[in-house]
């Protein structure tokens, strides 16, 4: 199943027309239309975003068709927002945490 097809099934699934759901995402009423049937439209990442939060999933869902919630794909969009030193910095917490949670289940 490509995103085309996953995006269409959300569209499907939350009743709502191309047009509502471009206009509640703030874009062009007629963008889903071009991207979904225009073979060479590839979407922007922001925009898809858009879309996705108005039709209740996730980006990686609709691209990947992985199913993530939302907590973790707020965790994920806050990471990449990151610099790389505060990236490394907060591997180190989680993978701390993570050592400190083993050790207490042991």
């Amino acid at each position: 199943m490509d995103w085309r097809t996953r995006l269409r099934g959300e569209l499907e699934r939350s009743g709502k027309t191309r047009s509502q759901v471009c206009q509640e995402a703030g874009l062009n009423p007629a963008y889903i239309t071009q991207i979904l049937e225009q073979k060479a439209a590839t979407p922007r990442i922001d925009n898809l975003s858009k879309l996705a939060s108005v039709l209740g999933t996730t980006v990686s869902y609709i691209v990947e068709g992985v199913s993530i919630d939302r907590e973790t794909a707020k965790l994920v969009e806050r990471f990449t927002s990151l610099t790389e030193e505060r990236k490394s910095a907060v591997l180190v917490i989680l993978e701390d945490l993570a050592r400190a949670s083993e050790k207490s289940a042991a």
